[in-house]
């Protein structure tokens, strides 16, 4: 097992938002720093060396963003990790989570909690949703429903980032790193990838606490974020870093690091959270570029979702303050032993989980509405119709990452490309029945896109296998190649097969018996329900239909072989009779 490098875009934002927190964090506070240095009066001297005097402490501000940076940056890593170990380790579960996102609004909800606690990302959640929405294998309503859930999915991440087990964070890093490398069993293994990167997690967070804890006596930065009371600017600040970083839970870290060094107050804080969940939404946005008016239309309920939950609860920030602090359990002791500041911490993820919640309970009935109304925003094209066209429709490459939901919209395509042949076997079945050659035009230009959507799906599939997934997810991935592979057999034997042998019958002059031809069309149409009934079991996953149809094709390869007999008993002994006789089971 190897660790992946990041795609040059997560590289590209991950350093803009380590910068961006630099910015946000130390700048303001060294500005202020060296504006009070000019000014009468300064309580804290700078020396040449870019050190500041802390009330007997030194802050060695280089120092500090070294920290900084490297604390986010395993932050991030260690993020990564347990979301890659927990999607592995989903597997099948997420499939079946995936699959009921479109049954009622309710349980929509209930399955975006559930695939954003396993994905650990509420964005990943949203980009798959914008995906299924532009494929076509999910409504409006249902997306509404599912994003509302991921919000609150993502409120686990909240939760686990506020235990703040530094502590033992290097002996996580150690089993995790351990079982990684050292135990066979790939269930096990990605156990230890998950361990490893909570691991990396809280060091990250551990590290990024060190770095600010001399903060809490450098009286320009205590001045800086006393201006942050005003929750319009946290929450613009918050915005902004969530949406270049593209993790509200990265913003949520940060927050509940400075929370827990009593760098914010519990009102500061929830504006944050605030901010971070309109800045989460850029990444719906930025996931409809190239896609259809379904998937403009999701991202915009994710905006409107999250920024009218925001508008709710602004004004009750102080209410929302008050019920965190009766309903979270307190450490007691004293503020200057750092519990005080653990309970801040603890009360801004619950804060977190409340809004979330309850705006999910306030709006899931106006999920009907919502649709509605951005339907009309965002109105239909003049040409919306859906054809049969044999382009690829279902494949996203913004599934990749995420296997089973790669692997859903994967099915979806090996079923449009069955239809296909489907329908290509329909017309050849009517050229050999009233030996009508019109159709083979057509025919050969359906196989032309059969077989581009073959090597789509097998690109699709040879991406798809360089991504962690669970053995189920791999075995599963090659039974829809073996599908795709045999369904353009089909299609060339109707293709070719079929011109073939409508030409050589036009040259002999000659017609099979009615007998004959009754008996090979109803072969024919047997085969073809046979394939239909085969595309309605991989639809519908029905192993029992599968295994009947399985069952059936010796019955069918003997009705094939007495049907061969008879017409062998009819051949007579001019060359014309065997060249037919030939040309009917070839």
């Amino acid at each position: 097992m190897r660790f992946k490098p990041a795609t040059s875009s997560a590289r590209h934002l991950t350093c803009a938002a380590l910068f961006l927190l630099c910015a946000f964090i130390l700048v303001p506070s060294f500005v202020a720093g060296a504006w009070a240095q000019m000014g009468p009066g300064a309580g804290v001297a700078e020396n040449a060396g870019g050190t500041a005097n802390t009330g007997g402490e030194t802050l060695r501000k280089g120092w500090m963003v070294v920290q900084l940076l490297g604390g986010l940056a395993l932050f991030l890593y260690g993020m990564d990790h347990l979301a890659g170990a927990l999607r592995v380790l989903a597997g099948s579960k997420l499939r079946l989570f995936l699959g009921k996102m479109t049954r009622n609004r309710f349980v929509a909800v209930v399955s975006g909690a559930v695939i954003t606690a396993l994905l650990q990302s509420s964005s990943v959640t949203t980009v798959l949703v914008v995906g299924f929405v532009s494929a076509g294998l999910m409504t409006l309503q249902q997306s509404i429903a599912v994003i509302m859930g991921a919000n609150v999915g993502s409120t686990l991440t909240a939760q686990i980032i506020a235990f703040q087990i530094n502590e033992i964070a290097p002996v996580l890093i150690a089993v995790g790193f351990a079982a990684m490398f050292f135990i066979r069993i790939e269930r096990w293994a990605q156990l230890g990838r998950a361990i490893l990167g909570l691991g990396l997690l809280f060091f990250g967070m551990g590290m990024m606490g060190e770095a600010m804890e001399p903060l809490r006596h450098y009286q320009p930065f205590i001045t800086v974020m006393a201006q942050m009371t005003n929750p319009v600017l946290g929450i613009a600040i918050a915005a902004l870093f969530t949406a270049l970083v593209q993790s509200s839970a990265a913003t949520t870290g940060i927050v509940i690091v400075l929370a827990g060094q009593g760098l914010l107050s519990l009102d500061t804080g929830i504006a944050l959270i605030f901010g971070a969940n309109i800045g989460t939404c850029v990444t719906a946005l930025l996931g409809t570029i190239g896609k259809n008016r379904e998937a403009l239309r999701t991202a915009i309920a994710h905006v409107a979702f999250n920024v009218v939950g925001v508008l709710i609860w602004l004004p009750l920030t102080p209410l929302l303050a008050d019920i965190v602090r009766d309903i979270t359990p307190s450490h007691g002791g004293a503020i200057a032993s750092g519990a005080g500041h653990e309970d801040i911490a603890r009360q801004i993820a619950n804060a977190h989980s409340i809004f979330n919640i309850l705006n999910v309970v306030l709006m899931i009935g106006a999920v009907p509405m919502m649709a509605r109304l951005i339907k009309q925003i965002v109105p239909d094209n003049a040409a919306s119709g859906r054809s049969l066209d044999a382009k690829p429709k279902y494949l996203n490459n913004d599934m990749i990452h995420t296997p089973a939901a790669a692997l859903a919209v994967m099915k979806q395509e090996v079923l449009h490309m069955g239809d296909i042949v489907r329908d290509m076997a329909q017309q050849g079945r009517h050229c050999l029945l009233h030996r009508d050659p019109r159709h083979l035009q057509g025919i050969a230009e359906q196989d032309d896109g059969v077989d581009a959507l073959q090597e789509a799906i097998v690109a699709y599939a040879v991406r798809l296998r360089h991504e962690d997934a669970a053995p189920a997810d791999r075995a599963r991935l090659e039974e829809l190649v073996a599908v795709a592979n045999n369904l353009e057999a089909i299609g060339d034997i109707v293709s070719e097969e079929l011109a073939d042998l409508l030409t050589r019958l036009s040259r002999l002059g000659r017609e099979p018996d009615g007998e004959t031809a009754d008996g090979l069309i109803t072969l024919f149409r047997d085969a073809e329900t046979a394939l239909q009934s085969a595309l309605h079991a991989l639809a519908d996953e029905d192993g029992p239909r599968a295994e009947a149809l399985i069952a059936s094709k010796a019955a069918f390869s003997a009705r094939l072989d007495h049907m061969q007999l008879l017409i062998a008993q009819k051949v007579g002994n001019s060359e014309e009779d065997v060249k037919l006789y030939r040309l009917k089971f070839r």
